[in-house]
């Protein structure tokens, strides 16, 4: 009971945020919208004046999915940062659930109302393209789950890292860079069992291509499945150890 109301509330607190800062949600739309075009008139240019076969599909997909990727990770470390800046870092251990778990709704309510955001950019880039994409929405909520849990290990582990060493923006903007080897990567050898690569491939798969989750294979499921569970263990599990840490040294609250 305890556990539905903090994420209730948690719902509610962002939506009433967004809702006051509708201005700065529509300028991160315009943003990321003008990013893609960039991208995608630079490739178009490369490619002299069209992008031959499903290129043009697949960056879009990739894109989506960086995005997707981009609000699982970034929810923990800047929620730690914005608290420890206002000064209510410290309120919020003393509440009566934990701070893993408050930052797990705080992900969970971000997730849900950014992804209103991520199908608002996905309408207007396929209206500006023209692109052609199978929207099978059964097939890709599992997979969209799959990177939103990768993503959200990370995000957990370096949420660990803001706890300790505060001043962490720079290397939250590599990462969000960084990332992007992720989304592209081939699903080949190694790269297979990272988390977010075998997902997003199988996206491409289903909105390219129109492929559906039965022509996924096992193996393929396993990897996913695992490394997912992996990252968001690996994630929490350094989360925890910066949290103690940093209460050992007395910084929960400093910035």
């Amino acid at each position: 009971m305890r556990l539905g109301l903090a994420l209730i509330a948690m719902i509610k607190k962002e939506l009433i945020t967004r809702s006051r800062y509708m201005a700065n949600a529509l300028g991160t739309l315009i943003t990321l919208y003008l990013v893609f075009m960039l991208m995608f008139l630079g490739v178009q240019g490369l490619a002299g004046g069209a992008i031959m076969g499903d290129g043009l599909e697949s960056l879009v997909v990739g894109y989506i999915t960086w995005f997707v990727l981009l609000i699982s990770y970034q929810a923990v470390p800047y929620t730690i940062l914005s608290e420890a800046q206002q000064g209510t870092l410290e309120q919020l251990y003393t509440a009566p659930l934990s701070f893993g778990a408050l930052a797990a709704f705080k992900l969970i309510a971000e997730i849900l109302v950014d992804m209103v955001l991520a199908v608002l950019l996905l309408l207007f880039i396929i209206a500006t393209t023209g692109t052609s994409l199978h929207l099978d929405i059964p097939s890709l909520l599992p997979l969209l789950l799959l990177v939103i849990i990768g993503g959200s290990g990370l995000g957990f582990l370096l949420g660990g890292a803001a706890l300790l060493i505060k001043r962490v923006q720079p290397y939250l903007q590599i990462v969000q860079f960084a990332i992007i080897i992720l989304v592209a990567s081939p699903v080949k050898g190694v790269w297979r069992w990272l988390p977010v690569t075998l997902p997003a491939h199988w996206m491409r798969q289903v909105m390219v291509r129109g492929q559906g989750l039965s022509q996924v294979p096992l193996p393929d499921w396993l990897a996913m499945i695992g490394a997912a569970l992996i990252s968001l263990t690996l994630g929490v599990v350094v989360f925890r150890l910066c949290e103690l840490r940093a209460r050992q040294l007395g910084i929960i609250g400093h910035f």
